[in-house]
Formats: structure tokens, sequence, C-alpha cells
């Protein structure tokens, strides 16, 4: 049995398949997987620079001058990561 004309993925006239995204298309999933990944990766750069710290640099710091590295650092993770973050709800709300 032929599939019908204009019908299908095996149809001779497959016009009706998009090559090209349209441009008010939303790229959710698209979007999404780069955050995630960039969240995975500052994640574990954050855990790494902290491990480090704690290995060779906090014994020439006080205590107090170790836990204010440790804030500015989750400071500046979580900053970055509520702008990462922050621009996929404006593109939710717009799309």
């Amino acid at each position: 049995m032929t599939p019908a004309a204009g019908r299908g993925p095996m149809s001779e006239d497959a016009t009706h398949f998009r090559t090209e995204p349209r441009a008010n298309d939303f790229d959710l999933f698209g979007g999404l997987r780069r955050r995630i990944v960039a969240t995975i990766a500052a994640s574990v750069a954050w855990v790494s620079f902290t491990l480090l710290y704690l290995a060779f640099w906090a014994p020439r710091f006080s205590l107090i001058q170790s836990l204010v590295v440790g804030v500015v650092s989750l400071l500046a993770l979580a900053g970055t990561l509520f702008a990462t973050w922050i621009s996929a709800g404006f593109r939710f709300l717009e799309g």
C-alpha cells in the first residue's frame, strides 16, 4: 500500500515538512538545556575553587577572611546563575 499523495514522510510532495524554524517559535528546550549545562558547570567550578582555596590559600588567612572569601564567591555564583535564569524567565513571559 502506498501513502497518499502529499501525506507521510515517504511521499513525493513532502513540502509540509518544515526545514527552518519560524521566527516567532520559542526554543524552550534548547535554551533550557544550555542554562542547565551552565548551572552545572558553574556549580562544579565553584566547588573546585572552594576546594582549591581551602587546600592552598586558606591557611594564610584568618577564619573571618576565609568566610568572607567563601561568601563573596557564593554571591558571585548566585548572581551569575540568577542572571542566566532570569533571562529565561523573561523569554518565557514573552513567548
